[in-house]
């Protein structure tokens, strides 16, 4: 997925945390079941975010136990294990993979085509299971993906614009999660406004290597339109981080809305921590530039 959804460590419980992480692992060994272990390597904690809220909103219960897994081989740790049923996630990761690396292969400059042919070689089993479990769900990612690389092409000014597509994928991923009208409505503007937080703040997060690239950002002609010169040094203009600021502050209090309106029982304390806790601190360690997708932030004070 995204690599931004995540919790804010030092405000979780032990034992929220060890459940939150253990939910991560779970998917992970979901994913080598189902998919293939070359596919575990893709995985991100978005996926344990969809997962958890999967369960949160139907209200089914998360079994965990001591189990070993590749990445700790001597040492067991919790581990949501098989008796849960995380195969959207699964198939939800999978999809969001193999849609990217086809958007990259289209677009890409020709070491970026050859990583994602290579990627898309490992990931061809993995899509066509997942195609066929959701085969709806597929065709509006790559709907969505076609409308992202139009917004591209024709170097879209505006931010709403350019985030549609994204936000329209997240919209299509968490629909299907409810049980009910009600619910699918509320889950439908929650993607919708995640959507629109990831890519506000992916695109904040590529800013000084698209100006020196010269890739499109929407930030790079909105800093134009303000008649701001920045080749890529120093620090990122003030006008960009404030004007991203306020567009994610509007777009979290629309989320936190949705999320209140759908109040889901299970598990949480975690989510709230993830949604009013996690997103705000990922936006400000992008902002100050010392956010990793992969690992763990520069260190530096916690700010909420």
């Amino acid at each position: 997925m995204f690599g931004y959804i995540r919790a804010y460590k030092p405000y979780m419980r032990v034992f929220e945390y060890e459940i939150y992480k253990s939910v991560y692992c779970g998917v992970c060994k979901d994913m080598g079941r189902r998919l293939g272990n070359l596919t575990r390597f893709s995985l991100t904690y978005d996926s344990a975010f969809l997962a958890l809220f999967e369960h949160s909103v139907r209200g089914t219960k998360v079994c965990v136990k001591n189990e070993r897994c590749i990445a700790h081989p001597l040492k067991k740790t919790m581990c949501a294990g098989c008796g849960n049923d995380f195969s959207y996630a699964s198939y939800v990761s999978a999809l969001l993979v193999w849609h990217k690396l086809k958007d990259d292969m289209l677009d890409g400059g020709a070491v970026k085509k050859l990583i994602s042919a290579a990627g898309m070689l490992i990931f061809r089993k993995a899509y066509k299971k997942a195609n066929a479990q959701y085969p709806t769900l597929s065709r509006e990612i790559s709907e969505a993906m076609e409308l992202q690389r139009a917004v591209e092409q024709e170097k879209c000014a505006g931010i709403d614009q350019a985030s549609e597509p994204t936000a329209m994928i997240m919209r299509s991923v968490f629909t299907r999660i409810g049980r009910n009208k009600k619910e699918r409505e509320l889950l439908a503007r929650f993607g919708y406004c995640l959507g629109r937080f990831v890519y506000i703040t992916d695109a904040l997060d590529d800013l000084r290597s698209d100006v020196k690239s010269g890739s499109y950002n929407p930030l790079v002609i909105f800093m134009k339109s303000l008649g701001i010169e920045w080749d890529g040094s120093g620090k990122l203009p003030r006008e960009v981080q404030d004007f991203c600021t306020a567009s994610v502050n509007m777009t979290l209090g629309q989320l936190a809305d949705c999320y209140v309106a759908l109040d889901p029982r299970r598990f949480r304390d975690i989510l709230d921590n993830i949604i009013y806790l996690g997103l705000k601190n990922t936006f400000r360690l992008v902002r100050e530039e010392r956010f990793h997708k992969r690992n763990n932030s520069k260190k530096g004070k916690a700010e909420i």
